[in-house]
């Protein structure tokens, strides 16, 4: 496996556990009226499967300063599309995006292969 196929799957499997994390904290939410399972369904349909583009984007531009202003620019354009566009879908639902947009991803992906890779090295 190459660098950038890990790099790019450590990526997306970041996502996904973000997902899940929200959607069983939803549960515990009152105003939240869907199970765990809707709401991980909802944000990989609507959140997660369109940052896959973001994610295959970051994997060829892992500079710090790209991967600050390209996060800030997603998180960005998906609190934008969820309280637009997805708002008559979901209805009050939405408050579950803005907690997945706000996850610097590829920050975070970044600083684990470092880290890891510095690990790797001892």
């Amino acid at each position: 496996m190459t660098p950038r196929t890990i790099w790019l799957y450590l990526h997306l499997a970041l996502g996904l556990g973000w997902i899940a994390v929200l959607a069983f904290s939803a549960k515990q939410e009152s105003a939240i009226s869907l199970d765990p399972l809707q709401v991980g369904q909802m944000l990989l349909l609507a959140g997660w499967l369109p940052s896959t583009a973001l994610a295959a984007w970051q994997v060829e531009h892992r500079r710090w300063k790209d991967l600050l202003l390209s996060d800030c620019l997603a998180a960005g354009v998906i609190v934008a599309v969820a309280c637009t566009i997805y708002l008559p879908l979901f209805f009050f639902q939405v408050v579950c995006f803005v907690p997945f947009a706000l996850l610097p991803r590829g920050c975070i992906t970044n600083a684990m292969i470092i880290l890891w890779g510095k690990l790797k090295r001892k």
